[in-house]
């Protein structure tokens, strides 16, 4: 199981850089992918990178199906033993988002009810010596995550449970990436047996 530290800063340039590295099944397209996550009292701070020149980006509507286009996904359960449910953030490079919260793999997914603007979300694209990118930062307010996820331990030493995730379904080349390694016999995010752990700072 992989592990990463999220530091406690408010400057996402102060994260160590981790991979979507694992590509478990047989697709030829495998992009480059980066992520980065700090946190301080109140917020967790992400950022999401693929290595794109021209990402797939059709939706458009909030909390439509961005799995189709080019897209990263964020799924953090938080708990250490992912008895909270888990949240999964998917978003494209529009950058258009699907917010949802799963109480447990039993039950369906909630949709998260937040002012988005509250997320700060930045859409930034440029290009370096690994080529052109596309990257997303956003902030999750805790309280945000409370109130799905009420009590659950978000202070410096907490452990919490979770995957980063690159795809594309149908509108995009298809492929299934993830950070901590997914054992299924196909594509399956909405696994948290297989999340990895995430110690907060």
């Amino acid at each position: 199981m992989k592990s990463y530290t999220i530091r406690n800063s408010k400057k996402i340039s102060d994260a160590e850089i981790d991979s979507v590295n694992t590509w478990p099944w047989d697709y030829n397209y495998e992009p480059k992918t980066q992520f980065r996550i700090t946190h301080d009292d109140n917020r967790l701070y992400v950022s999401l990178r693929a290595y794109e020149r021209n990402p797939v980006a059709r939706i458009t509507a909030m909390n439509g199906p961005v799995c189709n286009d080019s897209c990263i996904e964020f799924f953090f359960s938080p708990s250490p033993d992912n008895s909270n449910g888990y949240f999964n953030f998917e978003v494209n490079a529009n950058p258009t988002f699907l917010l949802e919260y799963r109480p447990s793999v039993e039950e369906e997914c909630i949709k998260v009810m937040w002012d988005t603007s509250d997320l700060n979300v930045r859409s930034t694209t440029g290009e370096t010596s690994d080529g052109a990118f596309w990257q997303i930062d956003f902030e999750l307010p805790f309280e945000m995550i409370r109130k799905y996820a009420p009590g659950c331990n978000l202070s410096n030493g907490a452990v919490i449970r979770g995957n980063v995730y690159k795809c594309g379904c149908t509108d995009q080349e298809p492929h299934y990436g993830s950070w901590n390694p997914v054992l299924t016999p196909g594509p399956n995010f909405h696994t948290p047996e297989f999340f990895g752990k995430f110690f907060i700072e």
